[in-house]
C-alpha cells in the first residue's frame, strides 16, 4: 500500500486524487483491501498535511487545510464531484503558501 512519507509525496497524491476521485483505477497487484477508495484517498491527503506542517506551531495552517478537505470529502460524499474537484484544487493552492 502506498506509504505518503514526503512533501513530493504529497504532490503526487494531490494528483493522483484530483485525477481519479472518486472512482479509483483498480490495481492487479494490489489486494481488495489495499486498493485506493475515497475514504483511504482523504486519509492519506490528511496525512500529508502533518507531513507538510509537522510543528505544532502551524495547527492553525494544519486546520485549516483539514477543514477544506473535510469539504472536498462530503461534496465526493453528495456526488458533487465539480464541487470536490474545486476544493481539492483549493486545497492544493493553499498547501503551501504562508498563512
Amino acid at each position: 500500500m502506498f506509504q505518503l512519507k514526503t512533501v513530493d509525496d504529497l504532490w503526487g497524491h494531490i494528483a493522483y486524487v484530483l485525477a481519479y476521485a472518486p472512482n479509483f483505477p483498480h490495481r492487479d497487484f494490489l489486494a481488495a483491501d489495499q486498493q485506493m477508495t475515497l475514504e483511504r484517498a482523504f486519509e492519506q491527503l490528511r496525512q500529508g498535511v502533518l507531513v507538510a506542517y509537522p510543528e505544532e506551531s502551524l495547527q492553525a495552517k494544519r486546520a485549516k487545510l483539514f477543514e477544506i478537505l473535510d469539504q472536498s470529502y462530503a461534496a465526493y460524499i453528495k456526488a458533487d464531484e465539480i464541487k470536490a474537484g474545486n476544493l481539492l484544487n483549493d486545497f492544493q493552492d493553499s498547501i503551501f503558501k504562508a498563512t
